[in-house]
């Protein structure tokens, strides 16, 4: 339902990607509350922001060229 219209529009997969990076990003700033030791909970969804960052990113930017090679 979010990614109906992503061959007409693909700032919207890009904006979607922005908000991660800045959900990374913020983890950041924000003290580790997590009663695991090594923090490896933190660490893994730390990882899953960026890696679900960088993925949406490129996929936006993928259909933004195909997009204007069509034009």
């Amino acid at each position: 339902m979010l990614f109906r219209n992503t061959e007409k529009d693909p700032r919207a997969i890009i904006k979607i990607g922005m908000v991660f990076i800045l959900l990374f990003f913020l983890m950041n700033v924000l003290p580790r509350f997590t009663p695991i030791k090594e923090g490896d909970l933190y660490d893994g969804v730390h990882g899953m922001f960026l890696g679900v960052a960088i993925g949406l990113l490129m996929w936006g930017t993928y259909l933004n060229g195909k997009r204007r090679r069509s034009s």
